[in-house]
């Protein structure tokens, strides 16, 4: 099978495992209309965005992730340049810059663009917060970098989203723990 047909093939097969067809019972799963058409090798296949949540889309999880790694990857920009000003204006909470700031003297940044989500799962997609539990490699980007995963917040500022929390404990789920 080759590679975009394989990848078709998987997307489907991991949204319809474990369902069975009945009758009687409502749909509780987003359905998949049926198509008719054959995909032969060679040919160009193209998808469509599902839902995946009850309002997020593949679109909407990659737009999410991508929002999430220019943060990221701004931020080890500010810590290579050792741009406070820099570092200071990718944040939301103040509380949690303030506790952040010891980063720019502690992480050796080697390239900041060699920084990328591996995995992402969004658990929070609203006006108010966005919250990715993300996979970063970050092997080529800091010194003694790895894979890792966490959870991160962003919360809206001035007309973009900035870091508000990262870690265990907050996802987006009643007041913030860092105010007040």
């Amino acid at each position: 099978m080759s590679t975009p047909v394989r990848l078709v093939f998987l997307v489907f097969a991991t949204l319809t495992a474990g369902c069975t067809p009945t009758t009687n019972v409502p749909a509780t799963t987003p359905t998949i209309p049926q198509t008719t058409s054959s995909i032969t090798p060679g040919s160009v296949v193209t998808t469509t965005a599902m839902t995946i949540a009850t309002t997020t889309t593949i679109d909407r999880v990659a737009e999410i992730e991508a929002i999430f790694q220019d943060l990221e990857r701004r931020r080890l920009q500010a810590i290579l340049d050792q741009d406070e000003e820099a570092f200071r204006a990718l944040f939301a909470n103040e509380e949690y810059l303030e506790r952040s700031l010891v980063t720019m003297d502690l992480v050796s940044v080697v390239d900041p663009s060699a920084a990328f989500i591996v995995d992402a799962v969004v658990f929070e997609d609203s006006d108010a917060c966005l919250g990715i539990s993300a996979t970063w490699d970050l092997t080529e980007a800091v010194e003694g970098g790895g894979v890792g995963t966490d959870d991160y917040v962003l919360e809206p500022m001035q007309n973009a989203w900035g870091f508000s929390w990262v870690g265990e404990g907050w996802r987006c789920d009643g007041p913030h723990p860092l105010s007040g």
